[in-house]
């Protein structure tokens, strides 16, 4: 199992959550929402063989924590993977607009000069000026637009850059989630979970959750077993084009 996008460290009982994905050898890639969480965070997950820690600056916290802008871009320089980083346009951080850009600008521009990372991104309401960066800078970075809400234009215009997509559950439980999963190449896409953030029936998805294979598995015609060996594969092949060890 796979979950390329979820904030393990923000669970109410994140070592219990983690002993589990041992167990079932899931493989993680655990966004931050701060420099200083990921510092925390992936010295505790240093050992972890299945778990990989991105370092970030989630958009929607970019105003009250640009102090730590120096030790995110010192961090990527470090880092396998970045995330979360982007923009958020929706209405209680349009305040704050402009500082996000910049940053954002800021981290491909770093990510690049770094030779490149894979680069979970949020874009929510802001997916205009995301693509915009995105084909300015990133150079030989590869951009993941996590949990993506544009439109079925947009997201041809990301795959047309080199883009892949990380589907969450709630994707594939809205009209404009399925739209999008449905123009997407099988070897383009990653499973994610972005839990917390996402429950069902008032609990977090867990990293392990397999909502998102089996959507994808009756979506494509494809047996379950056939997805989990794509989702493999499309890992492997990310990581390799960035010459990661996993």
């Amino acid at each position: 199992m796979i979950d390329f996008h979820c904030h393990l460290d923000l669970y109410k009982r994140p070592l219990e959550v983690f002993e589990e994905v041992k167990k079932r050898n899931t493989f993680v890639i655990v966004v931050t929402t701060s420099p200083r969480a990921y510092v925390k965070t992936a010295e505790y997950f240093k050992n972890a063989d299945n778990v990989i820690v991105a370092a970030g600056l989630h958009p929607e916290l970019v105003a009250e924590r640009l102090n730590e802008k120096d030790l995110l871009l010192d961090c990527i320089k470090k880092c396998e993977v970045i995330g979360e980083v982007g923009i958020d346009g929706s209405p209680r951080t349009r305040d704050s607009l402009m500082l996000q850009r910049e940053l954002f600008e800021d981290v491909l521009i770093e990510a690049d000069k770094s030779d490149g990372k894979i680069i979970s991104i949020h874009s929510r309401g802001a997916t205009k000026d995301v693509l915009e960066l995105i084909y300015k800078y990133k150079g030989n970075s590869v951009p993941i637009l996590h949990w993506f809400t544009g439109t079925q234009k947009e997201a041809k215009q990301a795959l047309d850059m080199g883009c892949w997509f990380s589907i969450n559950p709630n994707m594939c439980n809205t009209k404009a989630g399925k739209a999008i999963i449905s123009i997407l190449p099988l070897e383009r896409i990653l499973p994610e979970t972005d839990a917390p953030f996402t429950q069902k029936s008032g609990k977090p998805f867990m990293p392990w959750d397999d909502t998102v294979s089996r959507y994808i598995s009756d979506f494509a015609g494809m047996s379950i077993e056939d997805i989990y060996a794509q989702f493999d594969n499309n890992k492997s092949n990310l990581f390799s084009r960035k010459e990661i060890g996993i």
